[in-house]
């Protein structure tokens, strides 16, 4: 799906526009734009063992004469030195599940304010974390603690974090509620003010609510949109920015 949207902003901005991937990790999304018929790709990359390694990926595919890397945290890059002109597409892909931890706001904003020309395409355009309330003893057993050793130790989920990753095994649960759209990010946003929001969640069925269960949907351009699916993939239980973990409560 990348792949079909980066293909599209290319046969509308031509071949010759350039193009920035930040956060590239092996190069995988620059190339793709490179396979499409892109001649002026940078990907940038800030680890330095990462960037040598999608240097030498990119060399081994053939496409250094379409795609330069650039070891730099974008906040640093600088038109005229490492991109010969403003971008009229951005790449990335660093969201993560719980949507805003890898500095996506900041990275996003200073690329509209010193990296991409107007009318630029941004891929995704738009984020969005999803999410129901669950019920779940393994997630419960996970996410508290209760007794140990026939010692009462409830006291300690006061220093619980907020929300927690949840492994492919944990997959017992139950929802209890419809899913509930907790924050959408508008990427193709210049700025995004603060806001502190309380979210209804309509409950659907009885049960002892554990939390949320959160999972991603990405919307990388108009007809193409990537939904994460919460069956197969690793959640997150609560979400600090959205959402607080509601305990054990009927």
């Amino acid at each position: 799906m990348f792949e079909a949207a980066i293909k599209r902003a290319i046969a509308e901005h031509g071949p010759s526009v350039q193009m920035l991937d930040i956060g590239a990790g092996s190069g995988l999304l620059s190339m793709m734009a490179a396979r499409a018929d892109a001649t002026n790709v940078v990907a940038c990359e800030v680890v330095p063992v990462i960037a040598e390694t999608a240097e030498r990926i990119i060399e081994q595919n053939g496409l250094s004469n379409r795609v330069s890397v650039v070891n730099k945290v974008s906040t640093n890059l600088v038109i005229g030195r490492d991109m010969q002109e403003l971008a009229g597409i951005l790449v990335s892909e660093i969201l993560s599940s719980d949507l805003l931890a890898e500095n996506v706001l900041d990275t996003f904003e200073d690329a509209h304010a010193r990296l991409i020309s107007e009318g630029a395409t941004i891929i995704p355009r738009a984020a969005s974390a999803i999410g129901c309330l669950v019920e779940s003893d393994v997630l419960g057993n996970y996410a508290f603690v209760g007794t140990v050793s026939g010692f009462d130790v409830s006291e300690f989920t006061r220093l619980a974090a907020n929300r927690l990753p949840i492994h492919g095994t944990m997959t017992e649960w139950r929802r209890l509620s419809p899913d509930i759209e907790l924050q959408t990010i508008d990427l193709t946003c210049p700025r995004h003010a603060e806001d502190i929001r309380l979210i209804d969640v309509p409950v659907s069925a009885d049960g002892t609510a554990v939390g949320i269960v959160q999972w991603m949907r990405i919307d990388l351009a108009e007809g193409i949109e990537f939904p994460i699916i919460p069956t197969t993939i690793p959640m997150v239980v609560g979400c600090r920015s959205c959402i607080r973990i509601l305990g054990r409560s009927r």
